[in-house]
Protein backbone atom coordinates (compact mmCIF):
# COMPACT_ATOMS: atom_id res chain seq x y z
CA UNK A 1 0.00 0.00 0.00
CA UNK A 2 2.95 2.33 0.84
CA UNK A 3 4.35 1.99 -2.79
CA UNK A 4 0.93 2.85 -4.16
CA UNK A 5 0.49 5.78 -2.06
CA UNK A 6 4.13 6.70 -3.03
CA UNK A 7 3.87 6.25 -6.54
CA UNK A 8 0.23 8.47 -6.75
CA UNK A 9 2.03 11.14 -4.70
CA UNK A 10 4.29 11.35 -7.17
CA UNK A 11 2.72 10.97 -10.15
CA UNK A 12 0.02 13.62 -9.77
CA UNK A 13 2.17 16.10 -10.12
CA UNK A 14 3.15 15.65 -13.65
CA UNK A 15 -0.42 14.26 -14.40
CA UNK A 16 -1.85 16.02 -17.75
CA UNK A 17 -5.09 16.99 -17.89
CA UNK A 18 -6.96 14.75 -19.74
CA UNK A 19 -10.45 15.88 -21.66
CA UNK A 20 -13.34 13.76 -20.85
CA UNK A 21 -13.36 11.24 -24.30
CA UNK A 22 -16.10 8.38 -22.64
CA UNK A 23 -14.02 5.45 -22.93
CA UNK A 24 -14.45 4.07 -19.44
CA UNK A 25 -16.68 4.57 -16.70
CA UNK A 26 -15.77 6.88 -13.91
CA UNK A 27 -14.53 5.80 -10.22
CA UNK A 28 -16.96 8.10 -8.80
CA UNK A 29 -18.92 7.60 -5.80
CA UNK A 30 -22.12 7.69 -6.63
CA UNK A 31 -22.72 4.16 -7.90
CA UNK A 32 -22.98 1.50 -5.00
CA UNK A 33 -21.30 -1.15 -4.20
CA UNK A 34 -24.10 -4.26 -3.84
CA UNK A 35 -22.59 -6.68 -1.76
CA UNK A 36 -23.45 -9.75 0.22
CA UNK A 37 -26.68 -10.58 0.97
CA UNK A 38 -26.04 -12.05 5.19
CA UNK A 39 -28.89 -13.61 6.61
CA UNK A 40 -29.79 -11.76 9.75
CA UNK A 41 -31.08 -14.40 12.27
CA UNK A 42 -28.59 -16.18 12.06
CA UNK A 43 -29.36 -19.01 14.87
CA UNK A 44 -33.40 -19.22 14.40
CA UNK A 45 -34.92 -22.67 14.03
CA UNK A 46 -36.59 -23.88 10.44
CA UNK A 47 -40.11 -23.46 10.40
CA UNK A 48 -40.72 -20.84 12.46
CA UNK A 49 -42.17 -17.03 11.40
CA UNK A 50 -40.24 -13.75 11.10
CA UNK A 51 -41.05 -10.89 10.01
CA UNK A 52 -41.82 -7.06 10.44
CA UNK A 53 -38.50 -5.58 10.35
CA UNK A 54 -36.71 -2.36 11.84
CA UNK A 55 -33.09 -1.38 11.60
CA UNK A 56 -30.65 1.42 13.09
CA UNK A 57 -26.94 2.59 12.55
CA UNK A 58 -25.44 5.77 13.54
CA UNK A 59 -22.86 8.08 12.20
CA UNK A 60 -20.84 8.01 15.31
CA UNK A 61 -19.59 4.53 14.45
CA UNK A 62 -20.90 3.01 10.54
CA UNK A 63 -20.21 -0.65 11.04
CA UNK A 64 -22.44 -0.59 14.17
CA UNK A 65 -25.69 -1.98 12.55
CA UNK A 66 -29.00 -3.06 15.29
CA UNK A 67 -31.81 -4.92 13.33
CA UNK A 68 -35.14 -6.08 14.71
CA UNK A 69 -37.89 -7.72 13.99
CA UNK A 70 -40.85 -10.06 15.13
CA UNK A 71 -39.69 -13.66 16.02
CA UNK A 72 -41.88 -16.69 16.87
CA UNK A 73 -38.63 -19.24 18.03
CA UNK A 74 -40.42 -19.60 21.15
CA UNK A 75 -43.47 -21.07 19.80
CA UNK A 76 -43.55 -25.15 20.35
CA UNK A 77 -45.18 -25.77 17.48
CA UNK A 78 -46.47 -23.37 14.98
CA UNK A 79 -50.10 -22.95 16.18
CA UNK A 80 -48.81 -21.79 19.29
CA UNK A 81 -47.86 -18.63 18.27
CA UNK A 82 -45.12 -17.12 21.04
CA UNK A 83 -44.24 -13.70 19.81
CA UNK A 84 -40.73 -12.48 20.77
CA UNK A 85 -38.89 -9.28 19.46
CA UNK A 86 -35.95 -10.79 17.24
CA UNK A 87 -32.67 -8.70 17.68
CA UNK A 88 -29.37 -8.91 15.22
CA UNK A 89 -26.32 -7.34 15.79
CA UNK A 90 -23.33 -6.76 13.83
CA UNK A 91 -19.92 -4.65 14.37
CA UNK A 92 -18.35 -5.18 10.96
CA UNK A 93 -21.29 -3.15 8.29
CA UNK A 94 -23.33 -6.23 8.48
CA UNK A 95 -20.87 -8.40 6.97
CA UNK A 96 -21.82 -10.50 9.88
CA UNK A 97 -24.61 -11.21 12.48
CA UNK A 98 -25.32 -12.51 15.38
CA UNK A 99 -29.18 -12.42 16.85
CA UNK A 100 -30.76 -12.88 19.99
CA UNK A 101 -33.82 -12.54 22.10
CA UNK A 102 -34.74 -9.20 23.55
CA UNK A 103 -37.54 -9.60 25.96
CA UNK A 104 -39.32 -7.31 28.88
CA UNK A 105 -38.35 -7.78 32.33
CA UNK A 106 -39.61 -11.30 33.98
CA UNK A 107 -43.06 -9.02 35.30
CA UNK A 108 -43.93 -7.98 31.96
CA UNK A 109 -43.75 -10.50 29.74
CA UNK A 110 -46.08 -11.92 27.92
CA UNK A 111 -47.12 -14.65 24.96
CA UNK A 112 -47.29 -11.71 22.70
CA UNK A 113 -44.16 -9.50 22.05
CA UNK A 114 -44.25 -7.63 19.01
CA UNK A 115 -43.76 -4.02 17.50
CA UNK A 116 -40.11 -4.03 16.93
CA UNK A 117 -38.20 -0.78 16.96
CA UNK A 118 -34.85 0.47 16.91
CA UNK A 119 -33.29 3.85 17.19
CA UNK A 120 -29.55 5.09 16.76
CA UNK A 121 -27.73 8.69 18.62
CA UNK A 122 -25.85 10.14 15.64
CA UNK A 123 -24.11 12.10 18.26
CA UNK A 124 -23.15 9.33 20.51
CA UNK A 125 -23.43 6.09 19.06
CA UNK A 126 -26.28 4.73 21.44
CA UNK A 127 -28.64 2.44 20.34
CA UNK A 128 -31.68 1.04 21.26
CA UNK A 129 -34.05 -1.47 20.74
CA UNK A 130 -38.22 -2.24 21.94
CA UNK A 131 -41.09 -3.65 21.36
CA UNK A 132 -44.42 -3.75 22.90
CA UNK A 133 -45.40 -6.41 25.42
CA UNK A 134 -49.03 -6.76 24.86
CA UNK A 135 -51.58 -7.47 27.50
CA UNK A 136 -52.12 -7.16 31.13
CA UNK A 137 -48.82 -6.37 32.98
CA UNK A 138 -47.20 -5.35 29.36
CA UNK A 139 -46.20 -2.17 27.85
CA UNK A 140 -43.20 -0.46 26.10
CA UNK A 141 -39.90 -1.42 26.68
CA UNK A 142 -36.47 -1.33 25.61
CA UNK A 143 -33.14 -2.28 25.65
CA UNK A 144 -29.72 -0.12 25.61
CA UNK A 145 -26.42 -0.59 23.90
CA UNK A 146 -24.13 1.09 24.37
CA UNK A 147 -21.35 3.26 22.19
CA UNK A 148 -18.79 0.56 22.68
CA UNK A 149 -20.44 -2.34 24.34
CA UNK A 150 -21.12 -5.77 22.50
CA UNK A 151 -24.17 -6.61 24.51
CA UNK A 152 -27.86 -4.86 25.43
CA UNK A 153 -28.58 -3.52 28.85
CA UNK A 154 -30.57 -5.40 30.96
CA UNK A 155 -34.59 -4.22 29.43
CA UNK A 156 -36.66 -1.56 31.16
CA UNK A 157 -40.37 -0.57 30.89
CA UNK A 158 -41.10 2.80 29.04
CA UNK A 159 -44.56 2.62 30.13
CA UNK A 160 -47.03 0.12 31.58
CA UNK A 161 -50.08 -0.48 29.77
CA UNK A 162 -52.52 -2.80 28.81
CA UNK A 163 -53.42 -1.49 24.96
CA UNK A 164 -50.22 -0.05 23.84
CA UNK A 165 -49.64 -0.92 20.50
CA UNK A 166 -47.30 0.05 17.24
CA UNK A 167 -44.33 1.68 18.63
CA UNK A 168 -41.64 3.20 16.81
CA UNK A 169 -38.63 5.09 18.07
CA UNK A 170 -36.44 8.04 17.30
CA UNK A 171 -33.23 9.90 18.92
CA UNK A 172 -31.63 12.67 18.50
CA UNK A 173 -30.56 16.26 19.52
CA UNK A 174 -33.28 18.42 22.01
CA UNK A 175 -34.20 21.81 20.21
CA UNK A 176 -31.67 23.78 19.97
CA UNK A 177 -29.28 22.27 22.45
CA UNK A 178 -26.91 19.79 19.75
CA UNK A 179 -24.39 18.38 22.69
CA UNK A 180 -27.63 16.72 23.97
CA UNK A 181 -29.96 13.29 23.51
CA UNK A 182 -33.83 12.69 23.30
CA UNK A 183 -35.14 9.59 22.98
CA UNK A 184 -38.67 9.68 21.44
CA UNK A 185 -41.34 6.76 21.47
CA UNK A 186 -44.51 7.31 20.10
CA UNK A 187 -47.69 4.61 19.69
CA UNK A 188 -50.83 4.80 19.96
CA UNK A 189 -50.99 5.87 23.21
CA UNK A 190 -48.83 9.29 22.30
CA UNK A 191 -45.41 10.39 22.36
CA UNK A 192 -43.07 9.72 25.33
CA UNK A 193 -39.40 11.08 26.03
CA UNK A 194 -36.56 10.54 27.56
CA UNK A 195 -33.72 12.51 28.46
CA UNK A 196 -31.59 9.50 30.45
CA UNK A 197 -31.29 7.43 27.69
CA UNK A 198 -34.51 5.88 28.31
CA UNK A 199 -33.48 5.25 31.99
CA UNK A 200 -37.05 7.18 32.76
CA UNK A 201 -39.59 8.50 30.82
CA UNK A 202 -42.21 11.03 30.46
CA UNK A 203 -45.91 10.53 30.59
CA UNK A 204 -47.46 10.15 26.82
CA UNK A 205 -48.62 13.46 24.86
CA UNK A 206 -51.26 12.53 23.08
CA UNK A 207 -50.96 12.19 18.89
CA UNK A 208 -54.69 11.98 17.95
CA UNK A 209 -56.23 9.31 16.26
CA UNK A 210 -54.12 7.56 13.82
CA UNK A 211 -52.29 4.86 12.98
CA UNK A 212 -48.53 4.16 12.02
CA UNK A 213 -47.05 6.95 14.06
CA UNK A 214 -42.95 7.52 13.25
CA UNK A 215 -40.90 9.61 14.48
CA UNK A 216 -38.00 11.55 12.89
CA UNK A 217 -35.35 14.19 15.05
CA UNK A 218 -33.87 16.89 12.59
CA UNK A 219 -30.52 18.04 12.62
CA UNK A 220 -32.06 20.90 14.83
CA UNK A 221 -34.03 18.73 17.14
CA UNK A 222 -37.31 19.59 15.08
CA UNK A 223 -39.74 16.08 15.95
CA UNK A 224 -41.32 15.42 13.06
CA UNK A 225 -44.30 12.33 13.23
CA UNK A 226 -45.79 11.21 10.04
CA UNK A 227 -48.76 8.81 10.18
CA UNK A 228 -52.09 7.95 8.50
CA UNK A 229 -55.30 9.11 9.81
CA UNK A 230 -58.19 7.42 7.80
CA UNK A 231 -60.23 10.09 7.78
CA UNK A 232 -58.03 12.47 6.45
CA UNK A 233 -55.25 11.22 4.98
CA UNK A 234 -51.48 11.36 5.60
CA UNK A 235 -50.29 13.58 7.93
CA UNK A 236 -47.28 15.45 9.98
CA UNK A 237 -46.80 16.09 13.32
CA UNK A 238 -44.34 18.86 14.10
CA UNK A 239 -42.74 19.97 17.31
CA UNK A 240 -40.49 22.87 18.15
CA UNK A 241 -40.68 22.27 21.81
CA UNK A 242 -39.41 18.36 22.33
CA UNK A 243 -42.66 16.34 22.26
CA UNK A 244 -44.52 18.59 24.26
CA UNK A 245 -47.12 20.16 21.75
CA UNK A 246 -47.39 19.79 18.14
CA UNK A 247 -49.27 21.49 15.18
CA UNK A 248 -50.72 19.29 12.16
CA UNK A 249 -49.97 19.24 8.29
CA UNK A 250 -51.25 17.35 5.52
CA UNK A 251 -48.74 15.47 3.62
CA UNK A 252 -50.78 13.89 0.81
CA UNK A 253 -54.32 12.82 0.30
CA UNK A 254 -54.69 9.19 -0.77
CA UNK A 255 -55.97 7.79 -4.32
CA UNK A 256 -57.39 4.96 -2.58
CA UNK A 257 -57.71 3.90 0.85
CA UNK A 258 -58.58 0.30 2.38
CA UNK A 259 -59.06 -0.97 6.03
CA UNK A 260 -55.93 -2.38 7.83
CA UNK A 261 -56.89 -5.86 7.55
CA UNK A 262 -57.53 -5.58 3.68
CA UNK A 263 -55.51 -7.27 1.80
CA UNK A 264 -57.66 -7.43 -1.49
CA UNK A 265 -55.54 -4.92 -3.68
CA UNK A 266 -52.64 -7.49 -3.50
CA UNK A 267 -51.53 -10.69 -4.48
CA UNK A 268 -51.83 -13.47 -1.53
CA UNK A 269 -53.85 -12.54 1.47
CA UNK A 270 -51.74 -10.81 4.21
CA UNK A 271 -52.65 -6.97 5.10
CA UNK A 272 -51.06 -3.83 3.88
CA UNK A 273 -51.69 -1.05 5.63
CA UNK A 274 -51.73 2.03 3.63
CA UNK A 275 -49.15 4.28 6.27
CA UNK A 276 -46.72 6.30 5.17
CA UNK A 277 -42.52 6.50 5.77
CA UNK A 278 -40.85 10.04 6.34
CA UNK A 279 -37.05 10.88 6.25
CA UNK A 280 -35.20 14.45 6.92
CA UNK A 281 -32.35 15.55 5.37
CA UNK A 282 -29.14 15.95 7.66
CA UNK A 283 -28.14 18.18 5.33
CA UNK A 284 -30.68 20.91 4.57
CA UNK A 285 -33.50 19.96 6.14
CA UNK A 286 -36.04 18.97 3.70
CA UNK A 287 -38.62 16.03 4.51
CA UNK A 288 -39.04 13.57 2.50
CA UNK A 289 -42.44 10.94 2.44
CA UNK A 290 -42.87 7.34 0.28
CA UNK A 291 -46.49 5.08 0.86
CA UNK A 292 -47.90 3.40 -1.55
CA UNK A 293 -51.58 4.12 -3.45
CA UNK A 294 -53.51 2.88 -6.40
CA UNK A 295 -52.25 4.27 -9.74
CA UNK A 296 -54.67 2.15 -11.84
CA UNK A 297 -57.72 0.12 -11.47
CA UNK A 298 -58.47 -2.03 -14.58
CA UNK A 299 -60.68 -4.68 -15.04
CA UNK A 300 -60.57 -5.83 -11.51
CA UNK A 301 -56.93 -5.26 -11.11
CA UNK A 302 -54.95 -2.80 -9.04
CA UNK A 303 -52.37 -1.48 -9.83
CA UNK A 304 -49.76 -0.11 -6.60
CA UNK A 305 -46.87 2.10 -6.46
CA UNK A 306 -45.10 4.10 -4.41
CA UNK A 307 -45.53 7.26 -4.71
CA UNK A 308 -43.15 10.74 -3.46
CA UNK A 309 -43.59 13.71 -1.79
CA UNK A 310 -41.39 16.35 -0.46
CA UNK A 311 -41.47 19.17 1.40
CA UNK A 312 -38.85 22.02 1.70
CA UNK A 313 -40.87 24.46 4.70
CA UNK A 314 -40.70 21.72 7.30
CA UNK A 315 -43.94 20.18 6.43
CA UNK A 316 -46.43 23.18 6.03
CA UNK A 317 -46.69 22.61 2.33
CA UNK A 318 -45.47 19.44 -0.15
CA UNK A 319 -44.83 18.63 -3.36
CA UNK A 320 -47.34 16.95 -5.84
CA UNK A 321 -46.78 13.40 -5.35
CA UNK A 322 -45.29 11.64 -8.45
CA UNK A 323 -44.48 7.59 -8.66
CA UNK A 324 -40.87 7.84 -10.53
CA UNK A 325 -38.85 5.69 -8.05
CA UNK A 326 -39.21 2.49 -10.40
CA UNK A 327 -39.81 1.28 -13.52
CA UNK A 328 -43.55 -0.93 -13.17
CA UNK A 329 -45.63 -3.00 -15.64
CA UNK A 330 -49.45 -2.89 -14.70
CA UNK A 331 -50.65 -4.35 -11.92
CA UNK A 332 -46.99 -5.69 -10.32
CA UNK A 333 -47.19 -3.94 -7.18
CA UNK A 334 -45.14 -2.34 -5.05
CA UNK A 335 -45.31 -1.40 -1.53
CA UNK A 336 -44.23 -1.51 2.01
CA UNK A 337 -41.37 1.43 1.24
CA UNK A 338 -38.87 2.88 3.68
CA UNK A 339 -36.60 5.99 3.21
CA UNK A 340 -33.86 7.43 4.75
CA UNK A 341 -31.40 10.08 3.65
CA UNK A 342 -27.37 9.74 4.18
CA UNK A 343 -25.22 12.54 5.75
CA UNK A 344 -24.68 13.54 1.83
CA UNK A 345 -28.45 14.49 1.42
CA UNK A 346 -28.49 11.08 -1.15
CA UNK A 347 -31.77 9.54 -0.58
CA UNK A 348 -32.32 5.72 -0.45
CA UNK A 349 -35.88 3.56 -0.55
CA UNK A 350 -36.47 0.13 -0.05
CA UNK A 351 -39.72 -1.85 -0.85
CA UNK A 352 -41.02 -5.01 -1.94
CA UNK A 353 -41.71 -5.72 -5.42
CA UNK A 354 -44.03 -7.87 -7.35
CA UNK A 355 -42.90 -6.91 -11.29
CA UNK A 356 -41.44 -10.00 -12.09
CA UNK A 357 -44.56 -12.37 -11.94
CA UNK A 358 -47.77 -11.72 -13.53
CA UNK A 359 -50.13 -12.22 -10.69
CA UNK A 360 -53.71 -11.40 -9.78
CA UNK A 361 -55.30 -9.57 -6.57
CA UNK A 362 -56.29 -12.40 -4.28
CA UNK A 363 -58.57 -12.67 -1.20
CA UNK A 364 -57.92 -16.39 -0.59
CA UNK A 365 -54.85 -17.69 0.88
CA UNK A 366 -53.04 -17.87 -2.30
CA UNK A 367 -49.35 -17.60 -4.02
CA UNK A 368 -47.99 -14.33 -4.11
CA UNK A 369 -44.30 -13.48 -5.56
CA UNK A 370 -42.06 -10.74 -4.49
CA UNK A 371 -38.60 -9.58 -4.22
CA UNK A 372 -36.64 -6.91 -2.16
CA UNK A 373 -35.85 -3.83 -3.94
CA UNK A 374 -34.14 -0.87 -3.33
CA UNK A 375 -33.81 3.06 -5.46
CA UNK A 376 -31.39 5.56 -4.12
CA UNK A 377 -31.69 9.71 -5.85
CA UNK A 378 -29.48 12.28 -5.97
CA UNK A 379 -30.92 15.18 -6.92
CA UNK A 380 -33.40 15.40 -3.81
CA UNK A 381 -35.52 12.74 -5.64
CA UNK A 382 -35.80 14.10 -9.08
CA UNK A 383 -34.52 10.76 -10.35
CA UNK A 384 -33.51 7.84 -8.96
CA UNK A 385 -31.49 4.38 -10.07
CA UNK A 386 -33.15 1.33 -8.79
CA UNK A 387 -31.44 -2.46 -8.33
CA UNK A 388 -33.22 -5.59 -7.02
CA UNK A 389 -31.91 -6.93 -4.04
CA UNK A 390 -33.57 -10.34 -4.02
CA UNK A 391 -31.25 -13.53 -5.30
CA UNK A 392 -34.56 -15.10 -6.37
CA UNK A 393 -38.11 -13.92 -6.32
CA UNK A 394 -39.74 -15.71 -3.17
CA UNK A 395 -43.44 -16.68 -2.45
CA UNK A 396 -45.42 -14.28 0.43
CA UNK A 397 -47.67 -17.34 0.76
CA UNK A 398 -45.24 -19.51 3.13
CA UNK A 399 -45.16 -16.96 6.30
CA UNK A 400 -44.88 -19.82 8.36
CA UNK A 401 -48.00 -19.87 10.03
CA UNK A 402 -51.19 -21.18 9.95
CA UNK A 403 -53.80 -19.18 9.84
CA UNK A 404 -56.95 -17.91 7.57
CA UNK A 405 -54.96 -15.05 6.73
CA UNK A 406 -50.96 -14.69 6.12
CA UNK A 407 -48.97 -12.51 8.09
CA UNK A 408 -45.93 -11.43 6.27
CA UNK A 409 -45.51 -7.74 8.73
CA UNK A 410 -46.37 -4.12 8.20
CA UNK A 411 -42.80 -2.93 7.16
CA UNK A 412 -39.16 -3.74 6.09
CA UNK A 413 -36.66 -1.23 7.54
CA UNK A 414 -33.30 0.07 6.45
CA UNK A 415 -30.04 0.93 8.46
CA UNK A 416 -28.31 4.08 6.79
CA UNK A 417 -25.31 5.61 8.26
CA UNK A 418 -21.75 6.77 6.84
CA UNK A 419 -21.73 5.36 3.39
CA UNK A 420 -23.25 2.26 4.32
CA UNK A 421 -27.54 1.17 3.44
CA UNK A 422 -28.73 -1.40 4.84
CA UNK A 423 -32.18 -2.60 4.14
CA UNK A 424 -33.11 -5.88 6.29
CA UNK A 425 -35.87 -7.71 4.98
CA UNK A 426 -37.93 -10.83 4.64
CA UNK A 427 -37.20 -13.77 2.57
CA UNK A 428 -38.88 -17.28 2.29
CA UNK A 429 -36.15 -18.86 -0.17
CA UNK A 430 -36.24 -21.80 2.39
CA UNK A 431 -39.77 -22.29 2.55
CA UNK A 432 -40.26 -19.87 5.28
CA UNK A 433 -39.73 -16.83 6.26
CA UNK A 434 -36.03 -15.37 7.55
CA UNK A 435 -34.73 -11.91 8.08
CA UNK A 436 -31.71 -10.92 5.79
CA UNK A 437 -29.97 -7.75 4.77
CA UNK A 438 -28.39 -6.53 1.53
CA UNK A 439 -24.99 -4.70 1.86
CA UNK A 440 -24.63 -1.51 0.16
CA UNK A 441 -21.37 0.66 0.33
CA UNK A 442 -21.18 4.02 -1.30
CA UNK A 443 -17.33 4.34 -1.26
CA UNK A 444 -15.44 5.68 -4.68
CA UNK A 445 -12.36 4.52 -3.02
CA UNK A 446 -13.98 0.80 -3.38
CA UNK A 447 -12.57 0.85 -6.96
CA UNK A 448 -13.42 -2.81 -7.31
CA UNK A 449 -16.33 -3.08 -5.70
CA UNK A 450 -15.82 -6.38 -3.18
CA UNK A 451 -16.80 -4.34 0.51
CA UNK A 452 -13.28 -2.88 1.52
CA UNK A 453 -10.93 -0.18 0.83
CA UNK A 454 -7.47 -1.28 0.01
CA UNK A 455 -3.88 -1.75 -1.87
CA UNK A 456 -5.86 -3.67 -4.47
CA UNK A 457 -8.15 -0.48 -5.33
CA UNK A 458 -4.94 2.17 -4.84
CA UNK A 459 -3.10 -0.02 -7.95
CA UNK A 460 -6.45 0.09 -10.23
CA UNK A 461 -6.68 3.90 -9.46
CA UNK A 462 -2.98 4.05 -9.91
CA UNK A 463 -3.31 2.59 -13.55
CA UNK A 464 -5.89 4.51 -14.68
CA UNK A 465 -4.26 7.77 -13.68
CA UNK A 466 -1.18 7.46 -14.53
CA UNK A 467 -2.94 6.56 -18.08
CA UNK A 468 -4.85 9.33 -17.97
CA UNK A 469 -8.10 7.20 -18.41
CA UNK A 470 -11.26 9.13 -17.84
CA UNK A 471 -12.30 5.77 -14.64
CA UNK A 472 -9.56 8.33 -12.56
CA UNK A 473 -12.17 11.10 -13.28
CA UNK A 474 -12.86 10.82 -9.64
CA UNK A 475 -15.20 14.27 -9.02
CA UNK A 476 -16.81 13.56 -12.18
CA UNK A 477 -16.12 16.64 -13.42
CA UNK A 478 -14.82 15.43 -17.07
CA UNK A 479 -10.80 15.85 -16.25
CA UNK A 480 -8.39 13.81 -14.53
CA UNK A 481 -5.92 15.62 -12.41
CA UNK A 482 -4.45 16.66 -9.04
CA UNK A 483 -7.87 16.52 -8.01
CA UNK A 484 -9.18 13.60 -8.60
CA UNK A 485 -6.51 12.18 -6.58
CA UNK A 486 -6.75 14.29 -3.84
CA UNK A 487 -10.14 13.48 -3.54
CA UNK A 488 -9.43 9.50 -4.25
CA UNK A 489 -6.43 9.87 -1.62
CA UNK A 490 -8.84 11.49 0.94
CA UNK A 491 -11.50 8.66 0.57
CA UNK A 492 -9.06 6.09 0.89
CA UNK A 493 -7.10 7.21 4.32
CA UNK A 494 -10.82 7.61 5.81
CA UNK A 495 -12.05 4.59 4.69
CA UNK A 496 -15.79 5.63 3.98
CA UNK A 497 -17.03 5.83 7.41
Amino acid sequence: MERAIGYLAHTCKSAPVVAFVGLFTSLSLAQPAILEQPRVDVTAPVNRAANNTSAAASEFNPDRIVAAWIDWRLSPVLSSEILSTGVGLSFDGGITWSDMLVRPPTANQTLIEASPMTAADPRTGTMWVGGISYGTGGGVYIARLDPTATAFSATKMARLSASADRGAMAAGPKPGEPDTTRLYITYNEGCIRSDDLGDTWTAPVSLGSGLGFLPRVAKDGTLYIAYWDQASGLMLKRSANGGSSFVTKTIATRLDTWTIQDGSRFPGNFRVIPTVCIAVSPVDGALYAVYCDRTKLLSGRHDIDLYFTKSTNKGDTWSAPTHTIHADAFNQDQFFPWIEVDREGRLHVSWWDGRRTDQNDATTNTDAWFDNSYAYSEDAGATWHEYRLSENTWNAASDGLIRNQQFVGDMCGMACAGRRITPVYVDTRSGDPDIYATRLWFCGADVNKDGFVNGNDYDIFAEAFEGGDIAADFNDDGFVNGNDYDLFAEEFEGGCL
